[in-house]
Protein backbone atom coordinates (compact mmCIF):
# COMPACT_ATOMS: atom_id res chain seq x y z
CA UNK A 1 0.00 0.00 0.00
CA UNK A 2 1.25 3.55 -0.92
CA UNK A 3 2.25 5.73 1.99
CA UNK A 4 -0.16 8.53 1.14
CA UNK A 5 -3.08 5.98 0.98
CA UNK A 6 -2.06 4.65 4.32
CA UNK A 7 -1.33 7.55 5.75
CA UNK A 8 -5.15 9.06 4.51
CA UNK A 9 -6.33 5.88 5.81
CA UNK A 10 -5.01 6.56 9.36
CA UNK A 11 -5.98 10.21 9.86
CA UNK A 12 -9.36 8.65 8.88
CA UNK A 13 -9.41 6.26 11.20
CA UNK A 14 -8.01 8.28 13.96
CA UNK A 15 -10.75 10.64 13.66
CA UNK A 16 -13.89 8.27 13.68
CA UNK A 17 -12.32 6.69 16.62
CA UNK A 18 -12.18 10.20 18.23
CA UNK A 19 -15.78 10.69 17.42
CA UNK A 20 -16.52 7.07 18.69
CA UNK A 21 -15.09 8.21 21.90
CA UNK A 22 -16.90 11.25 22.35
CA UNK A 23 -20.17 9.39 21.15
CA UNK A 24 -19.33 6.61 24.02
CA UNK A 25 -18.23 8.73 26.71
CA UNK A 26 -20.38 9.15 29.86
CA UNK A 27 -21.30 12.58 31.10
CA UNK A 28 -21.02 13.52 34.87
CA UNK A 29 -24.92 12.28 35.65
CA UNK A 30 -24.53 9.06 34.08
CA UNK A 31 -21.43 8.12 36.11
CA UNK A 32 -23.41 9.62 39.33
CA UNK A 33 -26.37 7.29 38.49
CA UNK A 34 -24.35 3.90 37.81
CA UNK A 35 -20.72 4.07 38.83
CA UNK A 36 -19.72 0.63 37.95
CA UNK A 37 -21.37 0.16 34.45
CA UNK A 38 -20.48 3.73 33.28
CA UNK A 39 -16.99 3.23 34.58
CA UNK A 40 -16.46 0.15 32.27
CA UNK A 41 -17.97 2.25 29.71
CA UNK A 42 -16.04 5.23 30.33
CA UNK A 43 -12.86 2.27 29.91
CA UNK A 44 -13.74 1.47 26.50
CA UNK A 45 -14.44 4.48 25.42
CA UNK A 46 -10.88 6.01 26.03
CA UNK A 47 -9.23 2.63 24.90
CA UNK A 48 -10.18 3.57 21.40
CA UNK A 49 -8.84 7.07 21.75
CA UNK A 50 -5.79 5.38 22.86
CA UNK A 51 -5.80 3.26 20.04
CA UNK A 52 -6.83 6.25 17.61
CA UNK A 53 -3.52 8.60 18.84
CA UNK A 54 -0.96 6.72 17.37
CA UNK A 55 -2.97 6.19 14.46
CA UNK A 56 -3.70 9.58 14.13
CA UNK A 57 0.02 10.55 14.57
CA UNK A 58 1.24 8.49 11.71
CA UNK A 59 -1.16 10.55 9.10
CA UNK A 60 -0.13 13.26 10.37
CA UNK A 61 3.25 12.49 9.72
CA UNK A 62 2.31 11.77 6.07
CA UNK A 63 0.49 14.89 5.57
CA UNK A 64 3.89 16.53 6.97
CA UNK A 65 6.00 14.65 4.13
CA UNK A 66 2.84 15.53 1.19
CA UNK A 67 3.64 19.22 2.56
CA UNK A 68 7.29 18.98 2.24
CA UNK A 69 7.46 22.06 0.04
CA UNK A 70 6.70 24.22 3.03
CA UNK A 71 8.50 21.96 5.04
CA UNK A 72 9.03 24.39 7.78
CA UNK A 73 5.61 25.10 8.65
CA UNK A 74 4.54 21.67 8.14
CA UNK A 75 7.39 20.10 10.66
CA UNK A 76 6.62 22.74 13.00
CA UNK A 77 2.64 21.47 12.87
CA UNK A 78 3.84 17.93 13.64
CA UNK A 79 5.75 18.88 16.45
CA UNK A 80 3.17 20.67 17.63
CA UNK A 81 0.55 17.34 16.83
CA UNK A 82 2.91 15.57 18.94
CA UNK A 83 2.20 17.58 22.11
CA UNK A 84 -1.64 16.98 21.01
CA UNK A 85 -0.82 13.22 20.85
CA UNK A 86 1.03 13.29 24.27
CA UNK A 87 -1.93 15.28 26.08
CA UNK A 88 -4.10 12.81 24.37
CA UNK A 89 -2.88 10.07 25.87
CA UNK A 90 -2.21 11.99 29.58
CA UNK A 91 -6.07 12.98 29.17
CA UNK A 92 -7.40 9.62 28.11
CA UNK A 93 -5.47 7.77 31.03
CA UNK A 94 -6.89 9.93 33.81
CA UNK A 95 -10.47 10.15 32.57
CA UNK A 96 -10.72 6.12 31.15
CA UNK A 97 -8.54 4.52 33.54
CA UNK A 98 -7.78 6.66 36.79
CA UNK A 99 -11.04 8.07 37.67
CA UNK A 100 -13.44 5.05 37.34
CA UNK A 101 -11.48 2.98 40.41
CA UNK A 102 -11.84 6.29 42.48
CA UNK A 103 -15.34 6.88 41.73
CA UNK A 104 -16.08 3.27 42.33
CA UNK A 105 -14.25 3.42 45.95
CA UNK A 106 -16.25 6.70 46.57
CA UNK A 107 -19.53 4.73 45.85
CA UNK A 108 -18.16 2.03 48.38
CA UNK A 109 -17.50 4.63 50.89
CA UNK A 110 -20.73 6.21 50.53
CA UNK A 111 -22.28 2.66 51.95
CA UNK A 112 -19.52 1.77 54.66
CA UNK A 113 -20.22 5.91 55.83
CA UNK A 114 -16.75 6.15 56.21
CA UNK A 115 -16.20 9.94 56.54
CA UNK A 116 -12.05 10.25 56.55
CA UNK A 117 -11.60 7.93 53.98
CA UNK A 118 -14.34 9.66 51.81
CA UNK A 119 -13.13 12.83 51.98
CA UNK A 120 -9.36 11.65 50.98
CA UNK A 121 -10.88 9.71 47.79
CA UNK A 122 -12.92 12.93 47.08
CA UNK A 123 -9.35 15.03 47.41
CA UNK A 124 -7.69 12.50 44.95
CA UNK A 125 -10.77 12.16 42.67
CA UNK A 126 -10.33 16.23 41.83
CA UNK A 127 -6.77 15.94 41.73
CA UNK A 128 -7.50 13.53 39.11
CA UNK A 129 -9.90 15.95 37.65
CA UNK A 130 -7.90 18.80 37.33
CA UNK A 131 -5.01 16.78 35.79
CA UNK A 132 -7.59 15.63 33.14
CA UNK A 133 -9.06 19.09 32.37
CA UNK A 134 -5.34 20.43 31.84
CA UNK A 135 -4.02 17.77 29.54
CA UNK A 136 -7.32 18.29 27.43
CA UNK A 137 -6.21 22.16 27.12
CA UNK A 138 -2.94 21.65 26.53
CA UNK A 139 -4.87 18.82 23.62
CA UNK A 140 -6.95 21.50 22.32
CA UNK A 141 -4.12 24.70 22.27
CA UNK A 142 -1.92 22.00 20.75
CA UNK A 143 -4.21 20.39 17.88
CA UNK A 144 -5.77 23.30 16.82
CA UNK A 145 -1.90 25.41 16.22
CA UNK A 146 -1.12 22.23 14.13
CA UNK A 147 -4.07 22.17 12.08
CA UNK A 148 -3.77 25.59 11.83
CA UNK A 149 -0.54 25.23 10.44
CA UNK A 150 -0.90 22.87 7.96
CA UNK A 151 -4.06 24.69 6.78
CA UNK A 152 -1.61 27.70 6.20
CA UNK A 153 0.73 25.30 4.16
CA UNK A 154 -1.80 23.55 2.18
CA UNK A 155 -3.08 27.35 1.16
CA UNK A 156 0.40 28.14 0.26
CA UNK A 157 0.88 24.88 -1.79
CA UNK A 158 -2.11 24.61 -2.83
CA UNK A 159 -1.44 20.56 -3.32
CA UNK A 160 -4.74 19.81 -1.43
CA UNK A 161 -8.23 21.55 -2.07
CA UNK A 162 -7.77 25.48 -0.85
CA UNK A 163 -11.42 24.99 1.10
CA UNK A 164 -9.39 22.50 3.75
CA UNK A 165 -6.92 25.14 4.12
CA UNK A 166 -9.94 28.11 4.84
CA UNK A 167 -11.50 25.69 7.13
CA UNK A 168 -8.99 24.43 8.97
CA UNK A 169 -7.56 27.67 9.85
CA UNK A 170 -11.32 28.85 10.94
CA UNK A 171 -11.72 25.96 13.37
CA UNK A 172 -8.23 26.42 14.79
CA UNK A 173 -8.60 30.40 15.37
CA UNK A 174 -12.01 29.63 16.69
CA UNK A 175 -11.08 26.98 19.12
CA UNK A 176 -8.02 28.97 20.33
CA UNK A 177 -9.98 32.48 20.69
CA UNK A 178 -12.66 30.08 22.59
CA UNK A 179 -10.34 28.29 24.74
CA UNK A 180 -8.29 31.39 25.77
CA UNK A 181 -11.25 33.36 26.62
CA UNK A 182 -12.45 31.07 28.88
CA UNK A 183 -15.55 30.37 27.18
CA UNK A 184 -15.03 26.55 26.05
CA UNK A 185 -16.50 24.28 28.60
CA UNK A 186 -14.42 21.03 28.04
CA UNK A 187 -17.06 18.98 29.02
CA UNK A 188 -18.43 16.12 27.17
CA UNK A 189 -19.79 18.44 24.73
CA UNK A 190 -17.46 21.53 24.80
CA UNK A 191 -14.79 18.91 24.28
CA UNK A 192 -17.30 16.66 22.31
CA UNK A 193 -17.77 20.05 19.69
CA UNK A 194 -14.02 20.73 19.03
CA UNK A 195 -13.52 16.63 18.60
CA UNK A 196 -16.03 16.96 15.92
CA UNK A 197 -15.59 20.44 13.74
CA UNK A 198 -11.32 19.03 14.00
CA UNK A 199 -12.55 15.41 12.55
CA UNK A 200 -14.23 17.02 9.37
CA UNK A 201 -11.10 18.40 8.80
CA UNK A 202 -8.97 15.21 9.46
CA UNK A 203 -11.21 13.08 7.30
CA UNK A 204 -11.32 15.54 4.45
CA UNK A 205 -7.71 16.27 4.42
CA UNK A 206 -7.17 12.36 5.07
CA UNK A 207 -9.10 11.85 2.01
CA UNK A 208 -6.74 14.34 0.36
CA UNK A 209 -4.19 12.50 1.27
CA UNK A 210 -5.44 8.86 -0.41
CA UNK A 211 -6.50 10.64 -3.57
CA UNK A 212 -2.77 11.50 -3.84
CA UNK A 213 -1.20 8.62 -2.33
CA UNK A 214 1.52 8.40 -5.11
CA UNK A 215 2.27 11.57 -5.06
CA UNK A 216 3.93 12.02 -1.27
CA UNK A 217 7.05 13.94 -1.88
CA UNK A 218 10.39 13.05 0.22
CA UNK A 219 10.89 14.98 3.53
Amino acid sequence: MRRGTLGGTAMIAGAVLGLATMALHPTGHDVARDPSGQGALGMAAHSLALVGAPVAFYGAFVLTRRLSREGELAELALAFYALATIATVMAATASGFLAPPLIGRLAALDAALDGDARLATEAVLRYNAGVNQAFARILVAASSVAIGLWSIAILRTRMMRRVWGWYGCAIAALALVALLSGRLRLDVHGFGAVVLLQAVWLVMVGVELRRGGGGVASA
